[in-house]
C-alpha cells in the first residue's frame, strides 16, 4: 500500500511553477482509495472555531500514530490533502493545520497580502497554529496517544525542526529541502530527523542542507540526509514540472519507513 501512495505523492514547496496551460498531471488516485477517509475539519480553542485543516486517516477501526503535515504554501493545491491520503493509506493519521490561514483562499505568492503575511506572521504564531492541530489530534478516539510526526516542505521543513526541538509531544521530523536554520533554532533538537533535498535545487542550496546535517551531528542529534541527484526543488510535487516520479516514490519510501520506525518505540 505505502509503495502505492509513494508513487502518486504529491509535495512541494514555495516558489516551484505550476504545470503549464494544457500539460496533465499524474493520475492521483490515492485521494479516491475507498480504505481511507479524508477532508476539511475545523479546530476549537475554548469552545470557539479557530482555524481550519486537511485530515486523512483509514477507515478502518483503531487507534493510529498521528503526522502532522507542514506545508510551505497554502494547503489547497493538491499535493498537500494528497500527503494527508497517502500517510493514511500507510497506516498513520495526517492533518495538515492551515497555518496560512491568515491570507485569502486563492492569494499568489507575490500578492501583498501574502508578503504582510510572511512578514506578520511569526514562527511562534504558526507553532501556535500547529499546536492547536496537534491538540485537536490528540482528543480524536482514532488516534494513538503516543508521539507524534512531522513533516514539512520548504519553509513547513524548517518550521516541522523548530516544533521538533521545542515540543516534547515529537518524535521524529522529516524535512524536505527545508528552509535554511541557525544554529540557536537547532540546540534543542534532539529527536530523530531525515531530511529529502535534491542537488539541482534552485530555491533552498543543498548545501544549506549539508551545514545542518553537520549542526546537527556535532549536537548529538541522528540525522540521516538523503541527497537526490539534479532534481530542483519541489521534486515530489505531481501538479509541478520539477516532479520526478522515480525519485518521489525512493523518498516517501523513506519517510513511512522513517516515521514507522520511531513512531513505534
Amino acid at each position: 500500500v505505502a509503495e502505492s501512495a509513494a508513487a502518486l505523492i504529491a509535495l512541494g514547496g514555495v516558489g516551484s511553477p505550476l504545470l503549464g496551460q494544457g500539460e496533465k498531471p499524474p493520475p492521483t488516485p490515492v485521494l479516491d482509495d475507498p480504505s481511507i477517509q479524508h477532508g476539511k475539519v475545523v479546530f476549537k480553542h475554548n469552545g470557539r472555531d479557530t482555524i481550519d485543516g486537511y485530515l486523512a486517516r483509514p477507515k478502518a477501526e483503531g487507534a493510529y500514530q498521528a503526522v502532522l503535515v507542514l506545508a510551505g504554501n497554502v494547503i489547497t493545491e493538491e499535493y498537500i490533502p494528497n500527503a494527508c491520503a497517502a500517510l493514511a493509506l500507510a497506516g498513520f493519521v495526517g492533518l495538515a493545520p492551515n497555518i496560512f490561514h491568515p491570507i485569502p483562499e486563492g492569494t499568489p505568492n507575490d500578492n501583498d497580502a501574502y508578503a504582510k503575511y510572511i512578514a506578520d506572521h511569526t514562527d511562534l504564531d504558526r507553532l501556535d497554529d500547529v499546536q492547536l492541530g496537534a491538540s485537536y489530534l490528540r482528543a480524536q478516539p482514532f488516534v494513538d496517544p503516543g508521539g507524534i510526526g512531522v513533516i514539512g516542505f520548504c519553509s513547513g521543513g524548517r518550521l516541522a525542526m523548530v516544533l521538533g526541538a521545542r515540543s516534547r509531544e515529537v518524535d521524529a521530523v522529516v524535512a524536505f529541502h527545508p528552509a535554511p536554520m541557525q544554529a540557536k533554532e537547532c540546540t534543542r533538537l534532539k529527536v530523530p530527523v531525515q531530511i529529502h533535498h535534491g542537488t539541482a535545487d534552485q530555491a533552498v542550496s543543498h548545501e544549506r542542507t549539508q551545514e545542518l546535517e553537520k549542526m546537527l551531528r556535532a549536537q548529538g542529534t541522528p540525522v540521516e540526509v538523503f541527497l537526490y541527484e539534479n532534481l530542483d526543488h519541489g521534486f515530489l510535487a505531481y501538479t509541478r514540472p520539477f516532479y520526478a516520479p522515480e525519485a518521489a516514490k525512493l523518498a516517501w519510501e523513506r519517510t513511512v519507513g522513517f516515521l514507522s520506525q520511531h513512531l513505534q518505540e
